[in-house]
């Protein structure tokens, strides 16, 4: 009985103002660790892309269409996708978006649109190039196959996980929670205290 009631107490304060935020952080958190559903087109197109961890990056991808599933830490029901990715073991370079539309991307400039499709180039010559991995993708493991008008996408997000993980102790490495995000270095997104983004990533022009 004692015990019981020590739980109710603790939930309940758990459930205050900063105890609610804090569950909220842990929810998305959580939504963050893989992205798993399927792509759909209304033509014929074609993916067939992996990258690890993201040193090599091997194959094509170019899809215009809908995602169902998991995606961009969000659960979307028929959400529009983009996907357009290049890997030469070497040098890769990927966008990955869930929910903007081919309408809304053209409207948008080469920043806005580099932010929207999480643009990031990979393998040891691309991570030189920039701009750098954010920590959405960051240590993760794209998989993107779509042939004709039906794919599917299943990437998991190590670092994600580890954010997840250590998020239950407020630790928050990807400054992804409601105070981490003003918390980061200088005020600025993590991706624009990198110095390869700082340098090259137009999307962060005043970087150290």
């Amino acid at each position: 009985m004692k015990r019981s009631l020590l739980a109710i107490v603790l939930l309940a304060a758990l459930c205050g103002a900063q105890g609610c935020t804090y569950l909220k952080n842990r929810a998305d958190d959580a939504m963050d660790i893989v992205d798993v559903g399927f792509t759909f087109s209304k033509t014929p197109q074609f993916a067939a892309y992996y990258d690890f961890v993201p040193i090599i990056p091997i194959g094509y991808g170019d899809v215009k269409g809908r995602f169902v599933g998991l995606g961009g830490g969000k659960l979307a029901g028929w959400a529009a996708h983009r996907e357009r990715s290049y890997g030469l073991i070497l040098w890769g370079q990927e966008e990955v978006g869930f929910g903007e539309s081919a309408s809304n991307l053209d409207k948008m400039t080469v920043e806005e649109r580099n932010k929207a499709l999480k643009f990031q180039r990979t393998g040891l010559i691309g991570m030189a190039q920039g701009p750098f991995p954010g920590p959405e993708y960051l240590i993760s493991c794209p998989h993107y196959l779509h042939v004709g008008w039906i794919g599917a996408v299943a990437t998991p997000r190590y670092l994600q996980i580890v954010d997840f993980v250590l998020g239950w102790t407020t630790l928050d490495i990807c400054f992804d929670d409601d105070a981490g995000k003003a918390a980061a270095p200088g005020g600025k997104p993590w991706r624009a205290w990198h110095p390869v983004n700082a340098e090259r990533n137009p999307d962060v022009p005043d970087g150290p």
